[in-house]
């Protein structure tokens, strides 16, 4: 286990303070200056969180002017059909935990940071869920698999709050500075070191204008296996003949390729531009750690905390889209009626529901799953959702949900044995939870599927499926291949 703080420093610049608004400035210093009276007292920094609103923009252009300014190392999570984005730069403090308790080191973690912060903001009314410090990262799939150096930059838990965070929703947007205040600081230096980044953000923003995704031809990528097409389909022989042993219900097996832009380095920020394009209902991210981003566009929510209600969801069965609206609805019909995608699917219910009995009071579940419908797939979807009991929060249920059947397998145990004996792959942060929570308890955390690890000119892009008794090898590797070209178009721009 292991927390860093840092603080971001810039060159002072004589440019205007920005705000300026000059009571916006003094209630900033007057948070400071309560981080610094209580660092006094307890003899350790303390965090000051100061948010104020500011005009709604692209969260891209956040992300890209974040990465001119040099503060440190990016995040980017967006929803784009409901309007929600937060885009972070910077790490004011860095939880990091390994091992099989790495969540629940890490819930602990977060727990005493907040305990002395000094929160505030500015003169705009904003929303709770869109103002405050927030922890923005990731998890391992399976800490006792050992990492390969594809994963180094990935530990087993990631939490980090952002020195600079932009929020934005349907309604407003606003930005977080997050800092750590060590006993008798230095409180007008520190305004005039926010300010002179916050000035140096607006310049930034100012040369970086929305653009167009772009229509140059696409090109053309070369792909390769990490594991062969044929060692991969004996995998899944070698999982079924197990299956139907009796050693497990259902396991989930993924398979990785690597990708090479020969032309250049793959950019980031088109890649999020086409991903959320394409797929507006998906949770869009985009996580830096060094010159790496882990990048995706995942359909299936783990689970959000809102208000003292817990929602999660099942989701577990899949088929292709149609190429016309009958053979789109046919499709549809037909997964909904199949008999190894239901079983396959109730599995996952039973186990989120069972899960989520020791968190909540009461728990719902949908009446029936219903059809997800993306861009070149769809999947069965049944909502779940908790009255979450008192002292309880969504890092707790990251423990007790991951990994779901949807992604591990059932029963949990053996069906992860059998993945780390079978299938040769570090999925690393895959297949895993990744999201934020706030200081109010609130938060959300998807599941990275759909999703690539990118690195200059090559991108290692995973996919999976759910193996049960009667799965056919071939069909397997077919809905493989589907789920990747998620990234790959994403890559590319090639539809």
């Amino acid at each position: 286990m292991d927390i860093t703080f840092t603080n971001a420093a810039l060159p002072q610049s004589p440019a205007p303070i920005w705000p300026a608004d000059a009571w916006e400035q003094l209630r900033l210093q007057q948070i400071l200056q309560q981080a610094s009276e209580r660092a006094n007292t307890i003899h350790q920094p303390v965090l000051a969180s100061f948010t104020h609103a500011v005009c709604p923009c692209d969260p891209l252009q956040y992300f890209q002017a974040f990465h001119t300014l040099h503060l440190g190392e990016c995040f980017y999570w967006e929803r784009p059909s409901e309007q929600r984005a937060l885009v972070g730069v910077g790490a004011t403090a860095t939880i990091q935990t390994t091992g099989q308790s790495c969540v629940q080191e890490a819930a602990e973690i977060w727990r005493q940071l907040q305990a002395q912060a000094i929160l505030g903001q500015g003169s705009a009314a904003i929303p709770d869920r869109t103002s405050g410090p927030l922890l923005f990262g990731g998890f391992t799939f399976d800490p006792l698999t050992p990492t390969t150096e594809l994963w180094q930059a990935f530990p087993d838990g990631l939490l980090l709050l952002p020195y600079l965070l932009f929020h934005c929703d349907e309604t407003c947007a606003a930005l977080t500075i997050n800092l750590q205040v060590a006993p008798d600081a230095d409180i007008a230096s520190l305004t005039a070191e926010i300010s002179a980044h916050l000035h140096t953000l607006e310049q930034a923003l100012a040369r970086t204008l929305p653009q167009e995704t772009d229509r140059l031809p696409a090109p053309s990528l070369q792909i390769e296996d990490l594991l062969s097409a044929d060692l991969w389909m004996e995998q899944v022989a070698a999982t079924v003949k197990r299956i139907k042993q009796g050693a497990f219900a259902k396991a989930v097996l993924a398979r990785a390729v690597r990708v090479t832009n020969p032309r250049q380095d793959f950019d980031v920020i088109q890649t999020l531009k086409r991903l959320r394009e394409s797929y507006p209902v998906a949770y869009v991210f985009a996580i830096q750690r060094q010159e790496q981003y882990f990048v995706g566009a995942t359909p299936e929510r783990l689970v959000c905390g809102a208000d003292g209600q817990i929602q999660t969801m099942a989701l577990a069965g899949s088929a292709p889209r149609g190429k016309t609206e009958e053979e789109d609805r046919q499709l549809g019909e037909e997964l909904l009626h199949s008999q190894k995608n239901q079983g396959e699917h109730h599995v996952v219910v039973s186990t989120i529901q069972n899960a989520l009995a020791a968190l909540c009071s009461r728990v719902w579940v949908g009446d029936a799953p219903h059809l997800l419908k993306l861009k070149n797939i769809q999947h069965l979807q049944t909502p779940i959702t908790g009255d979450m009991l008192p002292g309880h929060s969504i890092l707790e249920a990251i423990e007790d949900l991951h990994p779901t059947p949807a992604v591990g397998g059932s029963p949990r145990q053996p069906a992860l044995e059998a993945i780390r004996e079978l299938e040769q792959l570090d999925r690393g942060w895959y297949a895993a939870p990744i999201g934020w929570i706030g200081h109010t308890g609130n938060g959300e955390f998807a599941v990275a599927l759909r999703s690539g690890l990118l690195h200059g000119h090559q991108a290692t892009l995973f996919a999976g499926c759910g193996i049960v008794a009667d799965s056919d090898p071939e069909s397997e590797y077919a809905e493989s291949c589907l789920k990747l070209q998620v990234m790959l178009r994403g890559l590319s721009g090639e539809e």
